[in-house]
């Protein structure tokens, strides 16, 4: 009964497959079929009048633990090698020899405790351990009966360690707790080896897959990649592209964001701006950004756009893109006014929109630099000028432009406003991510204090006053979620 349950708890035919199921084998086996049979069985022949009443009790747990004994020792051997699911005995060149090394010191202790009667019965299990490590159910399993066998057929015979025991305590309870032992020790261990061969397995499959994964990861991204950079020759051929993959591109968000990460302006194109000292930093509020900044040069002149699409994920990441793509081919055509420009950005937007059933839009500004002059197109948040004896300009840029992607065409909602900047003034641009940041007490960062940390630190240089605006958001929000994407662009004349 106790090794169908256990078999029947493993879903296999391996008896040895689990230690809780093997151990709630040893349990039943001791405390259930045996104690019953052993208790009512000593009953039925006391009242037979085979033995005296006050015996009774010592011959029930003499019949108790040689039924369970016998079960622990041989219901193992019958199952690890009869039952129709038990694997097939192999052994290799190595195991043979193994098995050789520990028949001989089984003997050789077989020998000296059961014939010689030297107390070293326990030595036995050493080998017995080995075998269930490496060789297996099926001949440890033997070996433990034929130990067991040794045992008590040396007894039997007036031999050995037990015999000496049974001739003082007129008891063979010693030599059947030993058969026990070595059966119970046999068996955890070959369910330990069991439970460690199949983690093995287990991690060893799991980690092909995670292999397999990566592999057909890098090759995705590889592909989308490829699939990206050719869509950015034309607008039409990129909205295109989008328009047949997007519900592929809606589990490949950290390519868009790579490749956003690939188009911000970089370090070496900032630092070649003769006049400007320029900083940015974009980091997006999700896995892809909504948030758009670029610097460009155009004819000895230098344009900056900031934009902020509505809210953020794979739809806000793409539409930034587009708008990239737009004023980077618009500007390599030759159009440099910015109304135009923005006039022709909203057109090739508004149209993507529509084909992609899709309600967002953006604020979308350009500013233009050249000889002290900064003209400033379309609609976005405010404008900070801080001068350089610490005056602050706040610009309003609400009537200077109309959102991009809501109608079209936008050309008489959009003007100029142009503003003179002299040596150690500071322009800074910003996305609403900045003074709408919250920490975890709901509160707001707030244009003050971010006013306040540009005033600090309006002597240095731009790329550190950058660094300390942004260390300063995160500090305020500390372990709070961050909602928006966060922009943020500086502007400083040169020193000349």
């Amino acid at each position: 009964m106790a090794s169908n349950l256990v078999l029947q708890l493993n879903k296999t035919g391996n008896f040895f497959g689990c230690i809780q199921h093997t151990c709630t084998f040893i349990i039943v086996n001791t405390c259930t079929g045996t104690l019953l049979q052993s208790i009512f069985g000593t009953l039925n022949v006391t009242l037979a009048g085979k033995i005296p009443w006050e015996r009774y009790w010592i011959e029930a747990v003499n019949w108790w633990v040689g039924d369970t004994i016998g079960i622990l020792v041989f219901t193992p051997l019958v199952v690890a090698w009869w039952t129709k699911d038990s694997p097939k005995l192999y052994l290799s060149k190595q195991q043979f020899q193994e098995l050789f090394i520990v028949t001989v010191c089984l003997l050789v202790t077989s020998y000296f405790s059961f014939v010689d009667r030297q107390p070293l019965e326990y030595l036995l299990l050493p080998p017995l351990l080995w075998s269930a490590f490496r060789l297996g159910d099926k001949i440890t399993t033997l070996l433990v009966v034929i130990v067991s066998m040794i045992a008590a057929i040396s007894t039997l015979y007036g031999q050995g360690i037990f015999f000496q025991i049974v001739q003082e305590f007129k008891s063979i309870v010693f030599l059947q707790l030993f058969m026990g032992v070595v059966s119970i020790t046999s068996m955890i261990t070959l369910s330990l080896v069991a439970e460690g061969d199949r983690a093995k397995f287990e991690q060893e499959e799991a980690l092909r897959k995670l292999d397999e994964v990566n592999h057909n990861l890098e090759r995705i991204i590889e592909e989308r990649t490829k699939e990206l950079i050719i869509a950015n020759d034309a607008i039409s051929k990129l909205n295109e592209q989008l328009t047949s993959e997007n519900l592929r591109m809606s589990s490949e968000l950290a390519v868009t964001r790579k490749l956003q990460e690939m188009i911000l302006p970089k370090a070496k194109e900032l630092e070649a701006i003769a006049e400007l000292e320029i900083a940015g930093f974009m980091e997006p509020a999700d896995e892809v950004g909504g948030d758009y900044y670029d610097v460009l040069p155009d004819h000895g002149k230098i344009k900056i756009g900031i934009g902020d699409v509505t809210g953020h994920g794979l739809e806000s990441g793409v539409i930034m893109i587009m708008v990239q793509t737009a004023i980077r081919a618009l500007l390599s055509r030759g159009e440099t006014n910015p109304i135009k420009l923005l006039d022709a950005v909203n057109s090739a937007i508004y149209g993507n929109l529509k084909r992609m059933n899709c309600d967002k839009s953006l604020t979308l500004m350009i500013l233009e630099y050249a000889n002290h002059t900064l003209n400033i197109t379309g609609q976005h948040e405010s404008v900070i000028v801080i001068r350089s004896d610490g005056t602050t300009e706040n610009i309003d840029t609400i009537d200077l432009g109309f959102p991009i992607g809501l109608l079209q065409p936008i050309e008489h909602l959009c003007f100029n406003l142009s503003i003179q900047l002299n040596q150690g003034d500071m322009v800074v641009l910003y996305t609403d991510g900045i003074p709408e940041a919250e920490n975890r007490a709901k509160e707001l960062y707030g244009m003050d204090r971010l006013l306040a940390v540009l005033q600090k630190n309006r002597h240095l240089p731009a790329d550190i006053i950058r660094q300390n605006v942004i260390a300063d958001v995160m500090e305020f929000v500390g372990s709070a979620k961050i909602y928006d994407d966060i922009t943020l662009v500086i502007m400083k004349l040169k020193d000349v």
